[in-house]
Formats: C-alpha cells, structure tokens, sequence
C-alpha cells in the first residue's frame, strides 16, 4: 500500500467520520505524550500504537459480526458502526 493510498484513507475517514472520532476522550496526557513521541524521533513507539489499535479494532469488529450472526439488531436502531 502506498502512501498516497493511506492519505487518501484518512482524508475520507476523516471527512465521513470527523464528528465521531473527534467526540472520543483519550486519558490525559495523551496528546502531549505522542508529541514528546514524535519530538524525541521515538516512531517504534508510535508505530506500536497504531498496531495495537488497529489489532484491537479488528478483534472488535469480529466479535462484532459474530454476535450479528446470532443476533440482528433492532430496524429502529439510529446508531451503527463506523464503516471503512
């Protein structure tokens, strides 16, 4: 995957998903911990981040079809996953 690719992928989940991801709380300090991250040139530690999200949103997202497949969620439900 090139770079352009994952450019292109987060501009548009950025554009379709902006308010929900935007409303989400990290723990304090957060921010100012991946700054020093990325000040310090410590990208490994960055990089450990984006994997371990991304592995805990895959583990989700299966447990999530999983329990669609016994259990289909209510019509006048509003709510629904973000979709990639």
């Amino acid at each position: 995957m090139s770079k352009d690719v994952i450019e292109a992928f987060l501009n548009e989940m950025r554009r379709l998903h902006k308010r929900e991801v935007g409303a989400v709380n990290l723990p304090e300090g957060t921010r100012e911990y991946v700054e020093e991250r990325l000040h310090e040139g410590d990208i490994e530690t960055v990089m450990f981040m984006l994997k371990l999200g991304y592995l805990m949103g895959l583990q989700t997202g299966f447990a999530a079809a999983q329990a669609g497949e016994r259990q289909v969620p209510p019509a006048s439900s509003t709510r629904g996953p973000l979709q990639a």
